[in-house]
């Protein structure tokens, strides 16, 4: 009977047994494998590779490469506690040897190695992350020597075209807490390289790949021992088209360094910067954006000490100023049209409104002087434009104080002068279109008559940048319509094209504007236009104005241009402006030419 119960319960015990390992290997059996494996393997971030930008015709701007680095093997050179990484006896010995021959100290390579282990605590850490050829090639011949280290390679951005498109590609770096709490960079992780500049930083959440997933095998005590094995191959990430045109780019580049090589031979020593813009006036989009002075886009993203010396540059004209948008000038006789516009709608004048343009303008006992001081003719608005007398906007400019308008200031912002115009590239300067609210809050004075007549010829407080001249120019040119500046086209997908869609900042209803366009293309064609030199005889009729804004340091008068083409069907506005480089016919104006040269594919024309 005894032996029978013990039988019994024997049987019991070994039938809950049978159903527990049961239980354990089928039931459950996928979820303590998971576990299992987790215990025996670490997950690894590794830096991965970025989409490509590619130009309006496909060109790559930029892709992806690899590079060296040397890494340091974290459990090899000491151990991590409570209290973070702390190297051993040998580790520290190993690190003193790297020191010498890498000229870096040792306190940097540890607290490298320290910041590693905390963003991912099994990832080799970078302790080296731009050897010379020569020194990786040094190191990985000689690996038993510099025990813990080792040279592998790492994604890094490439540029086929070479050094080029500084002015709206943008630099990359790591991500910073500042950065990670911005919505822009929501999608970012801690220790991941985004952009910190131009389209990088504008469009990184499509350019972005992220961390790639690597498993690292671990014994009991956490200890590796295995290498590091991807769990799969990169993802394919969507290519950025751009609006620029590459050999348009580069063509406006050299427009720019002739545009200046003519301001110094015309004795203007002190024009060092110049900028261009060309771009389509019925969509925004930019064609080219060129700046100078400029920077070597390759060196900044593969030599730090090039890198260090940019954000050092703080001189009057540093590389990483864009002139483009970031450049603030007055504008000089390029206003006119804006100032026209104004006139016009708020019926102050109208076309075949009569006005003298004299050799000078008295007001309150102070005498604004024309260019051509010996003038005395009445003139309407086309030939004002063209001839760019200055007297005659004078009294323009009188009739707005006089009726107490502050029309000039209110179409200038609504032309896109005074805000940023939303271009897509990070950085846009807002510029300035002075206000008497302005100037009693900022000056502490009264705004007087002599004000508005400066600024009716674009001098005075006024300030603005190429790119907000081409957008005015556009919307003079377009009907109004107040486009938004930008350089992305499209997200590229394999076979899937999906187009960024850039909404114009406003529409104007514009007055007359066919007086201002006769006026712009009599400047370029009449044998009194201040352009005709250049244009005249140029195969593509061309409309545009010159500007020469006077410093009032004593310094050169900036040259600028601002034009489009074809006169009657616009297909691109060029609009450049080179800094002290002296009256706009003489060094900005024939830059322009060049970019019209390259756009129309005009090889065989000779000025």
């Amino acid at each position: 009977m005894r032996i029978g119960g013990l039988a019994a319960l024997v049987g019991v015990a070994v039938c809950l047994l049978v159903l527990r390992a049961w239980s354990i290997q089928i039931l459950h059996g996928p979820a303590y494998t998971s576990l299992a494996n987790g215990q025996a393997y670490r997950s690894v971030d590794l830096a991965g590779p970025r989409g490509p930008i590619v130009d309006a015709k496909g060109r790559i701007l930029a892709g992806t490469t690899g590079h060296l680095v040397v890494a340091a093997d974290v459990a090899a050179l000491g151990v991590t506690d409570t209290t973070g990484w702390h190297p051993t006896s040998d580790g520290l010995a190993s690190l003193a040897n790297l020191s010498k021959v890498a000229h870096v100290r040792v306190p940097t390579l540890i607290a490298r190695i320290r910041r590693s282990v905390i963003r991912s605590p099994f990832a080799p850490a970078v302790v080296l992350p731009r050897p010379e050829g020569v020194f990786a090639r040094y190191l990985a011949e000689r690996a038993n020597d510099y025990p813990g280290f080792k040279v592998v390679g790492l994604p890094a951005r490439s540029y086929p075209q070479g050094a080029f498109g500084s002015e709206f590609l943008g630099l990359l770096g790591e991500v910073s807490p500042s950065m990670l709490a911005s919505p822009k960079y929501a999608h970012a992780k801690s220790g991941e390289t985004v952009g910190v500049s131009g389209i990088e930083a504008e469009y990184d959440r499509f350019l972005n790949g992220g961390f790639a997933r690597a498993h690292l095998r671990v014994d009991s005590r956490g200890r590796v021992v295995g290498p590091l094995e991807r769990t799969k191959t990169w993802r394919a990430l969507p290519t950025l088209r751009l609006t620029i045109d590459a050999r348009l780019q580069r063509a406006a580049d050299k427009a720019i360094l002739h545009g200046l090589a003519l301001a110094h031979a015309n004795g203007h020593a002190d024009a060092q910067a110049g900028a261009a813009v060309a771009m389509n006036p019925w969509t925004g989009a930019v064609y080219a954006l060129a700046s100078y002075p400029t920077f070597n886009q390759v060196a900044a993203a593969r030599d730090p000490k090039y890198l260090a010396s940019l954000y050092k540059d703080t001189g009057p004209n540093p590389r990483q100023l864009n002139q483009a948008t970031q450049g603030l000038y007055p504008t000089g006789s390029t206003f006119k049209p804006i100032v026209a516009e104004a006139a016009l709608s708020e019926g102050l004048i109208t076309p075949s409104t009569p006005q003298l343009c004299s050799g000078s303008f008295t007001l309150g006992g102070y005498t604004f002087h024309n260019v051509e001081a010996g003038v005395y003719s009445s003139m309407t608005l086309p030939t004002a434009l063209a001839e760019s007398c200055d007297t005659w906007f004078y009294r323009l400019g009188d009739k707005f104080f006089v009726n107490g308008s502050q029309g000039i200031q209110r179409w200038a912002k609504r032309l896109g002068l005074g805000h940023t115009t939303g271009f897509d590239v990070p950085g846009e300067a807002p510029g300035l279109v002075p206000t008497p609210a302005w100037l009693r809050a900022t000056q502490h004075q009264p705004w007087y008559e002599g004000q508005t007549i400066n600024l009716s010829i674009g001098q005075g407080y006024l300030q603005a940048t190429p790119l907000q001249m081409a957008v005015a120019y556009s919307a003079l040119v377009n009907g109004g319509t107040v486009v938004r500046p930008h350089v992305a086209s499209a997200i590229l997908k394999g076979q899937s094209v999906k187009p960024l869609r850039f909404r114009p900042a406003g529409h104007v209803k514009l007055t007359d504007s066919w007086a201002i366009k006769e006026g712009l293309y009599m400047a370029a064609h009449s044998p009194g236009g201040t352009s005709s030199s250049l244009f005249a005889n140029f195969p593509v009729p061309v409309a545009g104005k010159t500007g020469t804004a006077e410093t009032g340091r004593g310094d050169s008068d900036h040259s600028w241009y601002a034009s489009w083409a074809p006169a009657n069907n616009p297909k691109v506005v060029v609009v450049v402006l080179i800094a002290h480089g002296g009256f706009g016919a003489e060094a900005a104006g024939p830059a322009a030419r060049d970019i019209y040269e390259a756009f129309f594919n005009l090889k065989n024309w000779k000025p």
